[in-house]
């Protein structure tokens, strides 16, 4: 396909970067990079990779296949991202179904260790929808809970901060009482590993420290 003209980075600029991405998390994350970006949700279905068990795959073919859904219909330099938590006995953990599973879930992660993967893609893509080069990368972080009581767990899921989180909790909320130790990136843990995706976005020509936030 060919991307509309009004779509394509004029002449003489540097590529357009595009977040495939809907949470808010991630683009507060990407702000603090300073980049210039346009939202664009990625319709990528993930249940296309249930057949894949390691953490590390799952995650970057996922990040991948976002990027590479909004690659075909836009021009320029796409950004996707996943994030997936593993239990400590080697399960990935994906966001609660209801309030019961998140509470399952956190009780699973009580008083333990759990690892944090992050797969990041970024694609770059021409005016007609094709991808010219793309790069993978995946951070794994540790996270340690404190032993949690039940009314702990009850009164954070009753929040509803949960609900919309791989592994049942976000870093960056009331979760983060629960937390005794964090072994890697944290701003891996929120979503955006900062320092990683940085780097890959330079090696893309993505200029960075600017601060301007384009949704379309």
């Amino acid at each position: 396909m060919t991307i509309p003209e009004e779509l394509l980075p004029k002449q003489g600029e540097p590529p357009l970067l595009y977040l495939a991405s809907a949470s808010p998390r991630r683009r507060e994350l990407l702000g603090l990079l300073g980049v210039r970006y346009i939202v664009v949700v990625s319709r990528f279905n993930e249940a296309s990779l249930t057949h894949l068990t390691d953490p590390a795959e799952y995650v970057v073919c996922a990040a991948e296949g976002k990027a590479a859904d909004v690659a075909q219909k836009r021009c320029g330099v796409v950004l996707g991202v996943d994030t997936d938590v593993v239990a400590p006995d080697g399960s990935i953990l994906g966001k609660p179904k209801d309030s019961d599973d998140a509470k399952r879930i956190l009780r699973l992660l009580s008083g333990k260790t759990h690892s944090v993967f992050t797969g990041v893609a970024v694609v770059e893509s021409n005016a007609h929808g094709e991808i010219l080069r793309k790069k993978t990368s995946v951070t794994q972080t540790l996270v340690t809970f404190a032993p949690l009581p039940d009314a702990a767990i009850d009164s954070y899921v009753a929040t509803g901060d949960p609900m919309d989180k791989a592994g049942a909790y976000g870093l960056q909320g009331r979760a983060m009482a629960f937390i005794t130790r964090i072994e890697g990136d944290h701003t891996s843990v929120i979503g955006l590993p900062l320092w990683t995706v940085a780097e890959m976005l330079s090696e893309f020509g993505v200029p960075l420290w600017e601060n301007t936030v384009t949704t379309r």
